[in-house]
């Protein structure tokens, strides 16, 4: 239920609101007033829509107005029926595609769900897919892969300038980037 943009939860709430601060009898009393205004609204909706839909056709506009005041519905049902001609191509596209990934399902589906042959020993299994197989190195190749050592030391630098301790209790050298590690002073 949706009265207005205001769904039955905010209705009651609002309504709840109201009986608090205006009472049982001012609630009728209003209620009766603004029946009285939305009936003067529509018959003032009426008159002017009869005057300009005469208007209309006497100059010979092809133009028809709603009698009744236009409503979210009515507007929504207005604005798609006036872009349906623009959006139409692509809802055929769309339906189309649709059809095929159905076919495409179809296919899949039948194809995954094959029968087995019938019999007394037959059983029903789902199929999987082949689960990938791993296979092993080498022993030999793993043997030399852990034995092989990197024969270049990049010069990479250090801010200090002092140099690098490899771990094999020798130093490395890998350069330096400020100038005074350098050689070459301010």
């Amino acid at each position: 239920m949706n009265i207005l943009g205001v769904g039955a939860a905010e209705l009651i709430a609002v309504l709840l609101i109201m009986l608090v601060f205006a009472g049982p009898k001012r609630m009728i009393h209003w209620s009766y007033v603004l029946g009285q205004h939305v009936a003067k609204f529509r018959k003032i909706w009426s008159e002017t829509v009869d005057l300009v839909q005469k208007e209309f056709d006497e100059a010979g506009v092809d133009i028809k107005l709603p009698k009744e005041p236009p409503t979210r519905k009515s507007l929504n049902r207005t604005v798609s029926d006036a872009v349906k001609p623009m959006t139409q191509p692509m809802q055929d596209s769309l339906d189309e595609v649709k059809k095929d990934l159905d076919t495409v399902k179809e296919v899949s589906d039948s194809l995954n769900n094959k029968k087995l042959p019938a019999g007394p020993k037959a059983k029903k299994t789902p199929a999987t897919p082949a689960k990938a197989v791993k296979i092993p190195k080498p022993a030999a190749a793993n043997a030399q892969a852990s034995k092989a050592k990197p024969t270049h030391v990049p010069k990479l630098g250090t801010w200090s300038g002092a140099p690098l301790s490899n771990g094999s209790g020798s130093t490395v050298d890998l350069g330096a980037w400020s100038k005074a590690a350098r050689g070459e002073g301010d």
